[in-house]
């Protein structure tokens, strides 16, 4: 399988080739989202960005539009996760505020 080329950290990369820390970015809510029950021992973010957009890759995107999970381990079973969708506008918002946060350091 090919790997998908984007760069996430693009905006915290420093001049010296270390990163800027990592802000938390919160994905809004949007009448086109996508919701899936977590089933606790078979439900994996990866597996869920790859059904929704193709790519594995995305899964960070996923997580940041459920900021009460701090990691997958921390999913219950039976909760509803919601994939922001389409993968257009959750990147160009995280493209956005992430860009935002950086610039007013």
């Amino acid at each position: 399988m090919a790997r998908d080329r984007y760069d996430r950290y693009k905006y915290l990369k420093e001049p010296d080739g270390g990163l800027e820390p990592m802000p938390f970015v919160r994905i809004s809510e949007s009448e086109s989202d996508k919701y899936e029950f977590w089933k606790l021992g078979l439900s994996k973010l990866p597996n869920l960005s790859k059904k929704y957009y193709g790519s594995p890759f995305y899964d960070f995107l996923i997580l940041y539009a459920n900021p009460q999970y701090l990691n997958e381990f921390d999913i219950p079973d039976g909760a509803t996760i919601r994939i922001p969708f389409p993968l257009s506008r959750a990147k160009a918002e995280y493209e956005g505020r992430l860009e935002f946060v950086v610039n007013q350091q």
